[in-house]
């Protein structure tokens, strides 16, 4: 065993693709940290706190008060001086200024001289960040200032119970009287020694990085499938089977080794959060009690600042490996190299679903906390305080998590050592007896490959899944015009096609329609200033003509287009429709992107590897003119596939579209479309389309060499796939999210890409 754990983390770790897959996720985490920590024009900056940090660092909870009090007073008095001023410089304000004195006595006095002089910023860059800096510093010292008022409340709560007959009565039984009783006892031995208030931004920015759990879980799912598979592929596990114990101490060395695994990845990326935060927002006191940062008051656990890091990590690491040891009895029980990662991200899934969508005042909240993701809430878990009525009694949420983690721990390894003590299915399938069609080699050499990949590795059932999805994305996205669009599209399409006199003449009646209505307003607003009418009067006289001038935007679009055609000739064009199938209104399909990238990752990645897994490349490569051309059939097989697959979401969205916004005139000039004006060449309408669908052709033409690449480097599907994911999807999935910078990152600028000239 003592040999056995040091060769099971060696043969993984020191594998250069892991490492370089290990470097990749501490690279995202790490680019992640310094984006988010820029900061918008309205946050401050972390130097901001580094340099409060510096300042305060070294003073007494009496020289800290003593500093925020002036420091919020010094500041207020600032943005008074400022707002006085600024009344006084507009029009009718001297007296709203005069005012604002009289309610701040002598403020204006005191701090004019320092607001002239402009000396009055000391952390930030402007006065309001600077007012927003001290507000949110001074909430959060007031807050721990009172905690001992905070603990004294707690068992005043339990005194007025017991004060209480009623409860003598028989009503003590309630959950709610258990619950005070249970929070009093909980409470009861903390203090306030210990409490020594500063920033908490530094520890909270660094320990609540929801994505960098999520690169714990993908770290953790590759070496447990690393951990089982590979050997399962390479039938290495039916050597030991010969040895005495060497099926039980294998199992128990590899879940040794994926204990440790777990352990040390949490400590290195959330201890590089501390090390990053640290230097760009400052030290704390790591001595100092939890409860001497202001989001974690309510915690009722006596540890300090350093406790809370370190116990926040190893519940991390418990919970990882609760879900990797369950993850590894799947593999054991997988005979495809997919399957087990597909479990994992259902595991992880739901179990998020669980976590984000269950009301936590409902019967159900339990599992809330039972589940691993919110086991992973360290910030809830230990920085918060919580009883949850488990049938009329209060459990504490920290109690319940750990036991959901326990029965995760204890499951996993439990079957984990049954599965693989029993010997059953320890080789990954070829699956040749269990499929329903055998492979059939052909004569034709493109053939042979196209059924190789499409067939026998169910490229063509990937892809035809994600199709479907793709399609009832399309399909289910609903279009509202308003009304002014209404009357843009029945004028628009009324005028369709080449000018006529009967055109003119509708245009022309248009334009005296809304002549009127707006004289007959002015007429009627010039009544009410010469006292002719009633504001009441004029109000309602108006309401008739306001109608009808509020489709009066959507008529200039119209008339946009009739000046153009009585200049340059050319045609009618109801465009609409083609604003929402180029992109340039409506979703910019992110989501559609995603899906895209995903079923070509999926579809492709294992049409190098085979040959590796297989030991085909032997014979295949036995002549440079063979290789080159099994090659090019290779790629010319998913090419094609990926162009048939990349059209299907723009066919869909033309369909969609053009049901409720008629997409007419595809070979009339282009420059008849308002947006193309500019275009000098006449060419037809149906151009920009067929441009957008060959940038996103030639976007899975990248998107398919790119997974070809991975394929061929990892030779492994399940690394490929793996690899493909972190740098095709992750700055993808980083782009729904809703953090633009990440589009630059991925193919996603050529994709969605507007045909606009």
């Amino acid at each position: 065993m003592r040999r056995l754990i040091p060769y099971e983390l060696q043969k993984i770790w020191c594998r250069r693709s892991f490492l370089l897959l290990t470097c990749i996720l501490f690279a995202i985490n790490a680019f992640f940290l310094w984006y988010t920590s820029l900061g918008g024009e309205g946050e401050p900056k972390l130097s901001s706190y580094k340099r409060f940090q510096a300042r305060t660092g070294k003073m007494s909870e009496a020289q800290k008060r003593a500093y925020m009090e002036e420091y919020k007073q010094t500041i207020d008095g600032v943005i008074h001086v400022r707002s006085v001023l600024a009344l006084q410089n507009s029009e009718m304000g001297a007296v709203f200024a005069e005012e604002e004195k009289r309610e701040h006595p002598g403020m204006f006095e005191t701090y004019y001289d320092l607001f002239v002089s402009d000396e009055y910023l000391r952390y930030t860059e402007s006065l309001e960040l600077e007012s927003k800096f001290v507000n949110s510093l001074y909430e959060e010292a007031e807050k721990v200032a009172g905690y001992g008022d905070y603990l004294t409340s707690v068992q005043e709560c339990r005194s007025i119970l017991e004060g209480i007959s009623i409860f003598s009565a028989g009503e003590e039984d309630d959950f709610s009287t258990r619950n005070i009783q249970k929070s009093a006892a909980d409470y009861g031995d903390l203090t306030t020694e210990g409490i020594c208030w500063m920033p908490a931004k530094p520890v909270v920015s660094a320990m609540e990085s929801p994505l960098t759990d999520i690169l714990l879980i993908l770290s953790t799912v590759l070496f447990t499938g690393s951990l089982v598979l590979e050997e399962k592929q390479k039938a290495l596990i039916l050597v030991t089977r010969s040895t005495k114990n060497g099926l039980g101490r294998s199992i128990l060395a590899k879940l040794s080794a994926l204990l440790i695994h777990c352990m040390v990845v949490p400590v290195l990326f959330y201890g590089g959060n501390c090390l990053y935060f640290g230097l760009t927002a400052g030290w704390c006191n790591w001595n100092a009690r939890l409860q001497s940062l202001a989001p974690y008051l309510e915690s009722n656990l006596s540890v300090s600042i350093l406790g809370y890091l370190l116990l926040s990590v190893i519940t991390k690491g418990v919970v990882l490996f609760g879900a990797g040891a369950l993850l590894a009895a799947v593999c054991i029980l997988a005979e495809n190299m997919i399957l087990p990662y597909f479990a994992g991200g259902a595991y992880w899934t739901v179990s998020w679903v669980l976590y984000e969508f269950i009301p936590g005042a409902s019967g159900w909240s339990p599992l809330k906390s039972v589940n691993p993701y919110g086991a992973m809430r360290c910030e809830k878990l230990y920085g918060a305080y919580c009883n949850l009525n488990l049938w009329g009694h209060p459990i504490s949420r920290t109690a319940l998590s750990w036991m959901g983690t326990g029965l995760a721990v204890i499951g996993g390894i439990v079957f984990s050592f049954v599965f693989y003590r029993q010997g059953r299915r320890l080789q990954i399938s070829r699956g040749a007896k269990r499929r329903r069609h055998c492979f059939r080699p052909h004569a034709c050499l493109l053939r042979h490959e196209g059924y190789k990949i499409l067939i026998t590795n169910h490229a063509l059932v990937i892809l035809l899944a994600f199709s479907g999805l793709l399609a009832y994305y399309e399909f289910t996205r609903t279009y509202a015009p308003s009304v002014q669009e209404q009357y843009y599209q029945d004028i628009m399409l009324r005028l369709e096609g080449r000018q006529t006199d009967e055109k003119s003449a509708l245009i022309a009646a248009e334009e005296a329609r809304y002549r009127e209505a707006f004289g007959e307003i002015d007429k009627i607003e010039a009544a009410v200033a010469s006292g002719e009418l009633d504001e009441e009067t004029g109000r309602s006289m108006k309401s008739k003509w306001q109608g009808i001038i509020a489709f009066y935007p959507a008529f200039q679009r119209v008339a946009q287009q009739h000046q153009f055609v009585c200049e340059h000739g050319g045609e009618y064009i109801y465009d609409t429709g083609y604003l929402y199938l180029l992109g340039i209104r409506g979703d910019d399909g992110r989501n559609v992107f995603l899906l895209v990238t995903l079923g070509i990752i999926l579809a492709f990645s294992q049409v190098i590897s085979m040959e590796y897994q297989s030991g085909a490349w032997a014979i295949l490569f036995a002549t440079a003119k063979g290789k080159r051309s099994i090659m090019a059939r290779k790629a010319g097989v998913c090419l094609l596939s990926a162009a048939v697959f990349l059209a299907l979401p723009l066919v869909c969205r033309f369909i969609s579209v053009s049901a409720v916004f008629p997409i007419r005139g595809l070979l009339s000039g282009a420059g008849n479309i308002p947006i193309y004006r500019g275009w000098t060449l006449q060419i037809p309408a149906v151009v920009p389309i067929l441009a957008k669908l060959l940038a996103q052709m030639l976007c899975g033409v990248v998107l398919t060499f790119a997974v070809l690449a991975f394929s061929g480097c990892c030779r492994n599907h399940a690394r490929a796939i793996f690899l493909g994911f972190l740098v095709l999807c992750v700055p993808v999935i980083l782009t729904v999210l809703g953090f633009d910078f990440a589009q630059w990152l991925s193919l996603y600028p050529l994709y969605s890409v507007k045909a606009s000239f």
